[in-house]
């Protein structure tokens, strides 16, 4: 049932929910498929015209790959590297993991680099 006054705590969840869900690239429609909930509801949570319960909650950390501090908490709505991974296709996780390793590679030797320069002067 829709609420006639938005809560603000409502308003902060919904938007962090919405932010997530845009992020994990699900559709309003989708994503209430998979929570078992009603595109409608779904959008008054986002919205803030709706609270979520922990059920639905815990069901909704659990899509997304998000802890529930994050929509809780989070102001900024930043995602960390896991979380990024976290949606993945799985076909895709070897060359996610081949790219990430020659990355670090490089950083370490940029930071040897750098630290040898430091040294000599």
């Amino acid at each position: 049932m829709r609420a006639k006054k938005k809560k603000p705590i409502n308003v902060q969840i919904g938007e962090s929910i919405r932010f997530y869900r845009e992020q994990a690239g699900y559709s309003r429609e989708k994503f209430s498929e998979l929570v078992e909930i009603t595109p409608r509801f779904l959008a008054d949570v986002e919205t803030g015209y709706a609270g979520v319960s922990l059920t639905n909650l815990k069901r909704i950390c659990e899509i997304l790959g998000v802890s529930s501090d994050r929509l809780l908490w989070e102001e900024d709505n930043q995602l960390g590297l896991d979380e990024r991974v976290a949606h993945i296709d799985a076909k895709y996780t070897d060359i996610v993991e081949q790219v990430i390793s020659k990355q670090l590679e490089v950083i370490a030797i940029a930071s040897k680099e750098e630290h040898r320069k430091k040294t000599r002067n």
